[in-house]
């Protein structure tokens, strides 16, 4: 992209970010996935035992997960 356009994209994205900004959040948002694919990877285990309380542990990481990436996504948008 010429440095005109990216200029007009920026304009017409409907927000105010440069383009070190819009990279920092594309950086952040990636790294957050990556993240939480990594933990859910590690919290699989608790799926494979026949404990309901490791079971109850996993939904409540799970939805804490889910809260945490909620966050972080409202903050980088």
């Amino acid at each position: 992209m010429t440095a005109d356009q990216e200029q007009a994209f920026y304009e017409a994205a409907g927000f105010h970010a440069s383009s070190l900004s819009f990279d920092m959040k594309l950086f952040v948002g990636g790294l957050s996935i990556v993240s939480a694919l990594c933990i859910l990877a590690g919290l699989m285990h608790l799926l494979n035992t026949a404990s309901p309380w490791d079971k109850t542990i996993f939904m409540m990481s799970l939805f804490a997960l889910s809260f945490i990436l909620m966050m972080i996504f409202a903050y980088v948008a």
